[in-house]
């Protein structure tokens, strides 16, 4: 499932940067994790020598393990870690924190790409600080103009990128309406509690930390309004970093997840914006899958899933575009096979639930407008192999 460096490391080393979407989720992972890790940035020439023909194509974070072991997605990841590191455990026991908590790092590392984009690219004023960033994170040079020539090719992407998941100054009102929403919420939530579940920090903190610290968090303009509407949920970013697991403003409250397996009500309405702004954008994608998974003539188990035929697969396949609601305006946007797979993990933590705590989560789903999308049935699965996904 996996390959091999062929290097044996003194301890883990994280390929990432604190301008990567998802390598922030891994970070604090791993600083909350305890456990003990080297971050180096992809312009190390190691990065392209040695961890790119292993993966197969450029992507951050990969994670390379003492034994030389590789893993590119940071949910993966995780699960690897949590099976074999068992103390500090961040995913629940309680049958209904556990499916709360995939339901969130689901949302929280894939359906906030498009406000993540938006508010790093829309704005021309913190443009010399992205190009800044960009160029610790994948330039060897130190002189400005060698650096703004290595990163030309990497910037007129990723710039381009964002009108083609669905921003546009049509859209760019609800985007930033939405996102207001949801840092409001969270911030009601931060006020009092630590982390998501309570005084213990879960799968579903650093599925946010993947949106919410380097897009949102760290480049100035979402920065500053995450300060000025949201200084909780900056507070949290900035414990998410931290080690250890109680805050010091938080020093009463017990490092454990909420008592008796309950989902705190402060997070009722944050679970709820997230199906009525985002849920429509993952039933939009499990549609494009289930289209192209059942087309005729119908693919067979271990086809590479992508639209594409004679591009890659590679990190993020593009199944199509489709369109989506978000408050009253119509977004048209890419459907990932990634997002679909871990939608599948997700849906697969529930089915796993047992009649009465089945019962508690459909409640939970009835309260927060969640029934419908928790009640998808995918037509086809999808499996991880060697950094490829592929029909099962």
């Amino acid at each position: 499932m996996y390959r091999n460096s062929g290097q044996q490391n003194d301890k883990i080393i994280l390929w990432g940067a604190p301008h990567s979407f998802w390598t922030g989720r891994m970070r604090s992972y791993l600083t909350k994790k305890g456990i003990d890790f080297q971050e180096i940035y992809p312009a190390n020439p190691r990065y392209n020598e040695d961890i790119v023909p292993k993966i197969g194509y450029f992507v951050m974070p990969v994670t390379e393990f003492q034994d030389g072991t590789l893993i590119q997605d940071g949910t993966d990841t995780m699960v690897y870690m949590e099976e074999r590191f068992t103390d500090r455990s961040m995913i629940p026991r309680s049958p209904l924190q556990r499916a709360v908590a995939w339901l969130i790092e689901f949302f929280g590392c894939e359906l906030f790409f498009i406000p993540g984009m938006h508010y790093r690219w829309s704005f021309p004023e913190q443009r010399p600080y992205v190009d800044a960033e960009f160029a610790r994170m994948v330039s060897p040079r130190r002189d400005l103009e060698g650096q703004q020539a290595d990163i030309a090719d990497i910037t007129a992407w990723a710039s381009g990128f964002a009108p083609s998941i669905g921003v546009s100054p049509a859209t760019i009102p609800a985007i930033e309406s939405s996102h207001i929403e949801s840092l409001t919420l969270l911030n009601a939530h931060f006020q009092h509690h630590p982390y998501i579940l309570g005084g213990h920090p879960s799968i579903a903190d650093f599925g946010l930390m993947a949106p919410f610290y380097a897009h949102l968090g760290r480049d100035p303009v979402p920065a500053n309004l995450m300060k000025n509407i949201a200084p909780h949920v900056y507070r949290w970013t900035e414990r998410m970093l931290e080690p250890g697991i109680i805050d010091g403003e938080f020093a009463d409250y017990p490092a454990e997840f909420a008592e008796d397996g309950r989902i705190l009500d402060t997070l009722i309405p944050f679970i709820g914006y997230l199906f009525r702004d985002c849920g429509a954008q993952v039933k939009g994608m499990v549609e494009m899958f289930d289209a192209w998974a059942t087309r005729d003539p119908r693919p067979g188990p271990g086809t590479l899933v992508k639209a594409d035929p004679e591009g890659t697969g590679g990190a993020h396949p593009n199944l199509g575009e489709f369109e989506f609601n978000l408050r009253g305006t119509t977004v048209k946007t890419q459907a990932f096979a990634n997002v679909v797979r871990h939608f599948q993990r997700l849906l697969d933590v529930v089915a796993s639930l047992d009649d009465a705590d089945r019962t508690k989560f459909e409640a939970l789903m009835a309260r927060t407008g969640g029934t419908d999308l928790m009640s998808t049935k995918m037509e086809r699965r999808i499996k991880s192999e060697y950094y490829q996904l592929f029909l099962a």
